[in-house]
């Protein structure tokens, strides 16, 4: 009977799954971080991004379109308050939203890269400066 515990071996075909899993994994903290990270609106204002300000924002679009709460709306800013027109907060919600696809649209282009690498490639390969790429691409490019 032999000594060796063949369970404790790893293939190397293993080890280039769980590597793979690894960018994966890392990609989506990535995605995570750029997605909730905030945006710098067109005017300089910067806006949170996370779901919070995303839910906040859609509501109070929906509440203003519904007439359940009338203009200007108060806001409170990483900088301060503002108070802001049914536009503003419309435009506010829908940067968040574009932002917020943004980031899911490069984290699938980077998982397409990561899926299609040979394995041999997997160790090089550089997740956070693929989906800074991939960010910065038009949305038809990713």
């Amino acid at each position: 009977m032999s000594n060796i515990d063949f369970s404790q071996v790893v293939t190397p075909e293993a080890k280039a799954a769980m590597a793979r899993v690894a960018l994966f994994a890392d990609l989506a903290r990535i995605r995570w971080k750029a997605e909730t990270g905030g945006i710098t609106l067109q005017d300089g204002t910067t806006l949170p991004s996370d779901e919070v300000t995303a839910r906040k924002l859609t509501s109070a679009v929906t509440s203003l379109q519904n007439g359940m709460v009338s203009e200007p709306v108060a806001w409170k800013f990483p900088g301060g308050w503002q108070d802001l027109t049914q536009a503003q907060i419309e435009a506010a919600a829908a940067a968040v939203a574009q932002h917020v696809q943004a980031c899911f649209s490069a984290e699938r282009a980077v998982h397409q890269q990561i899926e299609a690498l040979s394995d041999a490639d997997l160790a090089g390969f550089d997740v956070p400066a693929v989906f800074d790429a991939a960010l910065a691409a038009p949305a038809a490019e990713t």
